[in-house]
């Protein structure tokens, strides 16, 4: 609301007009925006952390960690190594591939402790983020964790070419439960572009040549030095024996870069040539 107070005064036959204006006060919503972007971001960079950790440790296993989640009951290792081992190198998968592998249920026990985390998050970081309150924080981070879980299993599922549906019996006789069917990324957007190379190299890394741990919210493998902008096995196949034809292929091919075309086409370039290939399905 606009306040006005006018004096008038007459002095020697001259009108003097005074106004006295107060400007209405700043809105309190355009207060909150700066605070609501900086939870944006903030949770960006923690889903991307908390992203890197889980896939890291608790899908590949890696490091201390491996007897606390086994004696807690939580095995995220045996469906996910088994995705990479059926995964073809054009990141496609024949039929009877598991599924458990593409995508997150939301019912599952390695999805909430996720999700607390999240949440734990938001709750001791809370007054980075004043004057949002909490209630309203708690309700932004249940809605950001849902569609990060929901992006996840959709994105993922499509990087391999494959549509699981939801709510219904799979082959393998479990269910995904989600609160909407998840849907078909643009294959010919940028982002998903970038994300499905980014992911492919995660794939084509072997051993502990592999990087790129996160899967759709690069930015923890980068602080973390898992990042990778190439297929580099040299150090694997140096160690390791070839025991399929596609690590046969690999250890022929040891660096080389790739490239993403519409439709989910790879193409490779062996290190020092110049003619790009369609990626062998192998």
């Amino acid at each position: 609301m606009l306040h006005m107070c006018t004096t008038i005064t007459i002095y020697r036959n001259k009108i003097a007009i005074n106004s006295n204006m107060k400007l209405p006060k700043s809105s309190s919503f355009i207060k909150t925006i700066p605070s609501f972007v900086l939870f944006l971001i903030a949770s960006y960079v923690a889903i991307s952390f908390i992203e890197w950790f889980s896939h890291y440790y608790f899908m590949h296993m890696n490091g201390f960690i491996n007897p606390f989640l086994s004696a807690i009951g939580i095995n995220m290792y045996n469906s996910h190594v088994r995705h990479h081992k059926e995964t073809k190198m054009d990141q496609t998968l024949d039929d009877g591939f598991v599924e458990e592998g593409l995508v997150f249920n939301m019912f599952d026990l390695e999805v909430w402790l996720v999700f607390s985390t999240f949440l734990l998050f938001v709750y001791l970081t809370r007054s980075w983020f004043s004057p949002l309150p909490l209630p309203l924080l708690l309700f932004l981070s249940i809605f950001l964790g849902l569609f990060y879980f929901y992006s996840w299993s959709s994105i993922h599922s499509f990087y391999h070419q494959k549509y699981i549906p939801t709510n219904t019996p799979l082959t393998s006789n479990t269910t995904v439960y989600s609160p909407l069917p998840f849907y078909v990324p643009d294959h010919t957007s940028p982002i998903y572009q970038y994300l499905y190379w980014y992911h492919t190299l995660h794939h084509l890394n072997k051993g502990k040549s592999k990087g790129n741990y996160n899967i759709i919210c690069p930015f923890a493998d980068f602080v973390l030095m898992t990042y990778t902008p190439a297929v580099d096995n040299t150090k694997h196949f140096s160690e390791n024996q070839q025991k399929t034809p596609q690590e046969e292929w690999l250890s022929q091919h040891l660096r080389f870069e790739i490239r993403i075309l519409d439709n989910n086409q790879i193409e490779y370039r062996d290190e020092g040539k110049t003619e790009w290939l369609p990626i062998p399905q192998i």
